[in-house]
């Protein structure tokens, strides 16, 4: 196996690592024993992965046979990064974090959860960063192979996340068993997928799971969970949802060989036994003035059990903007949007109130990041940033809402550096040396180009 710079194996070699199969007997389950192997990348051409140098690096495994004859060889790539938490801060390659992330569905108009080609999930990802985003929940699916391997190569940090379905029609503190063995059994299979991503920098279990508002806050029809059955129930099935978040979080951090924050529920009920590296809320309170108080004082509801974890606001804003588009079909019972509901008319008022409920959280310095809500409108949901088809909306362009989400508002200990701090403008080359770059580039891109065609293919090939 060897390691190459620039990713597609065209440089020099890195390092290199080699092992011999050991044959064993016919008899044997595995007829072939294959070791680990183990590079050691020399300081000099380290070389981290992250949002502003999405570096990575090509790799090559070869089969020899005698004589070094290479009787099979295989293409991919490695990112380095390290990420964990380490009190109240993310540490992306041991320095501190700020997530701007926003809500990614993964729908299309035309195909559900099927994107119509592999350019659509890349442009899901240039679209976000395009709007000032670092990063996204991958909320409802697990999203194509491809959609990571892009995130890859473009430098966007990603939460994976699981479907939020809490099994058949049931309330989302009773699961029936058939739904908790199905999940523990996919999440499996999925950490074993995708792990070798750089761009995953979190896995998140579950989404809005226990009782709204937690055990002893919900409320409901029927006077809400603190009035479900009798109080023996109760305490049942609190014990049987702490277990399985237990068991499933610990499913997770055994398969994942790159040791990953997991954040065990993104919103409503954490469970503090699973030992979540994250916590988090959900609130789409739409006055910023409410939303500070909020942040600078959580209710119990929404930290009760948390150790100092970084606080993550999973979900906010949810600002309904109908500015046209495709609906999806759906019953006309579903009412367009969150709240809000703006039309093209008040357009500055919306984009006011997403500017101002951001400005909000920036202002909280204890709070480790955001994830907006959300991308783009889908099926009945039109309180995304741009419609179902990834249009702008009117009065929310590019530029107005990367003033927003580009983090130059971040305040305190998560202010981003000043241009006085910043490194010198290189110097311009000449003409000619310009025009010779430009040429190189584009030989090296096209290069690059057929290369990740041939992982690409490889990648869709072992899934099927």
């Amino acid at each position: 196996a060897s390691l190459f710079d620039p990713l597609d194996c065209s440089g020099a070699e890195v390092t290199s690592a080699r092992a011999q199969l050991q044959q064993q007997p016919r008899t044997s389950a595995a007829a072939t024993t294959a070791p680990g192997l183990e590079f050691s990348v020399p300081p000099s051409a380290t070389r981290l992965w992250s949002p502003e140098d999405p570096h990575l690096f090509g790799l090559r495994l070869r089969l020899l046979a005698e004589r070094a004859r290479v009787v099979d060889e295989v293409f991919s790539y490695v990112g380095l990064r390290s990420v964990r938490c380490e009190k109240d801060q993310v540490l992306l390659n041991g320095k501190p974090l700020y997530m701007r992330f926003v809500l990614d569905q993964g729908y299309y108009p035309d195909g559900l959860w099927t994107a119509p080609s592999s350019g659509a999930l890349a442009k899901d990802i240039t679209l976000a960063q395009s709007l000032g985003f670092n990063g996204a929940r991958l909320h409802q699916k697990v999203f194509e192979p491809l959609f990571y391997f892009y995130a890859d190569l473009h430098g966007f940090m990603v939460a994976s996340e699981y479907p939020d379905w809490p099994g058949e029609k049931t309330r989302r503190w009773d699961l029936p068993e058939v739904y908790r063995s199905i999940v523990r059994k996919e999440w499996k299979s999925t950490v074993d997928n995708l792990h070798n991503h750089p761009s995953i920098i979190m896995w998140t279990t579950l989404n809005e799971m226990g009782p709204s508002g937690g055990w002893k806050y919900n409320v409901g029809p029927g006077g809400g969970f603190r009035s479900w059955r009798t109080a023996s129930a109760r305490e049942r099935s609190i014990w049987e949802h702490q277990e399985f978040v237990k068991s499933l979080v610990a499913v997770v951090r055994r398969r994942d060989r790159q040791n990953r924050p997991v954040h065990d529920v993104s919103g409503w009920v954490h469970v503090p036994a699973a030992r979540p590296d994250l916590w988090s809320f959900h609130d789409y309170s739409q006055t910023p003035e409410k939303l500070k108080r909020v942040l600078e004082d959580p209710p119990a509801k929404y930290v009760e059990g948390r150790k100092g974890q970084p606080l993550f606001v999973a979900e906010y804003g949810g600002v309904g903007y109908e500015a046209g588009g495709p609906v999806g079909r759906n019953p006309r019972k579903f009412i367009v949007g969150y709240k809000g509901g703006f039309s093209v008319a008040r357009r500055r008022e919306a984009y006011v109130r997403i500017r101002d409920l951001t400005g909000a959280i920036y202002a909280v310095p204890s709070v480790a990041g955001f994830c907006y809500t959300q991308l783009y409108d889908i099926e009945f949901e039109k309180n995304g940033l741009l419609t179902y088809d990834r249009k702008a909306k009117p009065g929310l362009g590019a530029a107005a809402l990367r003033r927003i989400f580009d983090g130059r508002l971040q305040a305190g200990r998560w202010a981003l550096p000043t241009s006085s701090t910043s490194s010198p403008p290189r110097r311009r080359p000449s003409t000619a040396a310009a025009a010779s770059a430009a040429a190189k580039r584009r030989r090296r891109l096209t290069k690059l180009r057929r290369r990740l065609a041939t992982i690409a293919a490889g990648v869709i090939a072992r899934r099927r």
